[in-house]
This record gives structure tokens, C-alpha cells and sequence, in this order.
């Protein structure tokens, strides 16, 4: 396994504001195995594990062995010291990253798992084309946006302007960290933001790439919904994944989240990767979740059924 940028002490540092700490099984003055985790609080509730704008984060081994049997049984158990060693919260929750082990030691220790997927080009591979090995579709997008915009650097400033005028509702985070995490990126060559534009210098898409020593993110992005040119973000992802291959990484999607996403994935190849969902909550937050839930189902329904009488 090996540490992503979210591992980071700077970039914790940057999304939790200081707020994390890190866990981790040592014998002998060696150190096996590390997870770092943020520590929040909201609505009077405690929570643990993955922090804003975080996308992956898992424990890293370190193990040695020749049998299977030997590597299975140190990697559990230092896994289980390290889960152990989380402070008490009424929610923890981890994303563990295509190149985690799975969550056996995780669910022996009460957690649920759910899977989240994405998609990831290799650039690596022998004789890798990201241009041939998309849809014809997805090509003929590109190349018309490409007559009809112009790709160049946005600032973060402008790109937080542009996300927050493009919301169709409330952030999931703090947009406040889009100018921090920019600064902290920048500053080591391991992010840039890049927008689409047009004649008349007006943006019609922005997407805000991230990079470590593996993979190329697809880690922000927004579009004007209005007006953007069809194939504007198509034509951004096309110049993210000419990014990563010209560093030798992999270009990571970033997670499927919904059909329209999925379809969009498709049309530039790569192949499904899974991310796994680890969590675990208090009786007290359980029921506050379902409760939630609940009432979210309620109100929609009855959305529904006015709008059939209308």
C-alpha cells in the first residue's frame, strides 16, 4: 500500500484545520501500520475518520512474510490494533482506497461497508491511448469543443466564484477550503485548475485536477448549466488525462455518484475500481440518521403527491 495525497501531514493539516490525529501499531521501535483520522463535532455529536474534501483514506502497512497465511494473519492484526486505537466517537467512517485491503479487520470490529465506485485510466500500461480507447462519441464532443473553446488556468479565487454561482443548492463543504487546498497544491506542483472559455473570455466550465506520486484526480468541477458548451467538460478531463499521463500516473474519476455520472465515465474507458465504505455509528446517531431519513422520505412523498394534483 502506499501513502495518496490525502495521507499528508500538509493536507490534513489544510482540510481539518488541525484538527486530527493519527493511529498507529509499533513494536519494537517499528512502526507496521499507520491511519490518520480527523476529529469533528456538529449538532452536539462527535465524529471520526475521513475529513472534507478527503477522498480516500485507509491504513498503511508495512508487512513482511512469504505464506499467505502469515502476511492475512499480521496484516489483521495490526489492523485491529490500529482500529483499536480510534478515539470513541458516535460516528466513524473511513474510505478505503482501490489499493486497501479489504474490510475484513473492519467488519470484526462491528463496522458496516458499503462500495463506492469509480473509474481509472492507467496511463502506465504498454502502449496505453486514452484517445482511441474512448467513445466515438466522447471524441467527436471533445473535438467540437476544442474549434469553439480555449483551455487555460483559472485562479481559485475565480473558481470559487464560479462553483458558488453554478450550486444548485447547498455546498458539502466549506467553500472556503477551495482557496486553502489550492494554495497548499500549488505551492508543491501537485494541483492546477483549468477552465474553458470562449471568445469572449467567459467561462464555461472549470476543473480543479489534484496529483500524487500514483494518480491524477478528477478531484472539483463545475459548469455553467445554462450555457456551457456541450463538451466543454468533456474537453477539461481530456487535458487532466493528458496531465497524468505526461507524469506517469493514473487518472482517477473520482467516484461514480450518479447514473448521468456513470454514463459520462464510460464514454473515456478505463476500468471500474472500487473504493470501500467503512462505518460505524452510536445507537444515538443511528437513530438520528434514520430518523432523518425518514422524514426526507415523507417530505418527498408528499412533494409528489402535490405535484400529481397540480
Amino acid at each position: 500500500m502506499y501513502r495518496t495525497i490525502f495521507h499528508e501531514d500538509w493536507w490534513l493539516d489544510t482540510v481539518s484545520e488541525g484538527h486530527w490525529g493519527e493511529a498507529a501499531a509499533e513494536k519494537g521501535g517499528h512502526i507496521f501500520g499507520r491511519l490518520p483520522f480527523g476529529t469533528f463535532r456538529e449538532q452536539g455529536m462527535t465524529a471520526c475518520g475521513t475529513p472534507p474534501l478527503t477522498r480516500v483514506l485507509y491504513p498503511v502497512l508495512s508487512v513482511d512474510g512469504k505464506k499467505s497465511e502469515s502476511l492475512n494473519r499480521k496484516s489483521l492484526s495490526i489492523l485491529s490494533e490500529i482500529i483499536e486505537q480510534l478515539p470513541s466517537a458516535h460516528y466513524t467512517h473511513f474510505v478505503l482506497g482501490p489499493s486497501c485491503p479489504d474490510a475484513l479487520a473492519w467488519q470484526m470490529h462491528g463496522f458496516r461497508t458499503r462500495i463506492l465506485h469509480t473509474f481509472i485510466i492507467d496511463t502506465r500500461r504498454p502502449q496505453c491511448d486514452p484517445w482511441r480507447d474512448m467513445r466515438d462519441k466522447t471524441r467527436n464532443l471533445i473535438r467540437r469543443a476544442q474549434e469553439r473553446l480555449t483551455v487555460a488556468p483559472l485562479s481559485a479565487a475565480a473558481f470559487r466564484a464560479f462553483y458558488a454561482a453554478n450550486l444548485e443548492g447547498a455546498s458539502y463543504f466549506d467553500l472556503d477550503l477551495i482557496e486553502s487546498v489550492h494554495r497548499a497544491v500549488e505551492s508543491r506542483d501537485q494541483g492546477r485548475i483549468l477552465a474553458a472559455f470562449d471568445e469572449q473570455g467567459t467561462p464555461h466550465a472549470a476543473v480543479f485536477f489534484i496529483w500524487d506520486q500514483n494518480d491524477c484526480y478528477y478531484f472539483l468541477s463545475t459548469r455553467n448549466r445554462d450555457s456551457a458548451e456541450l463538451g466543454a467538460v468533456s474537453l477539461l478531463v481530456w487535458h487532466g488525462i493528458q496531465e497524468a499521463q505526461a507524469r506517469g500516473l493514473r487518472f482517477d474519476f473520482d467516484g461514480v455518484t450518479s447514473p448521468q455520472r456513470l454514463q459520462f465515465m464510460l464514454g473515456f474507458g478505463g476500468n471500474i475500481a472500487r473504493r470501500t465504505i467503512v462505518e460505524k455509528g452510536s445507537l444515538l446517531f443511528d437513530a438520528r440518521r434514520h430518523l432523518g431519513s425518514f422524514k426526507h422520505r415523507v417530505i418527498e412523498g408528499q412533494r409528489k403527491r402535490l405535484a400529481r394534483v397540480r
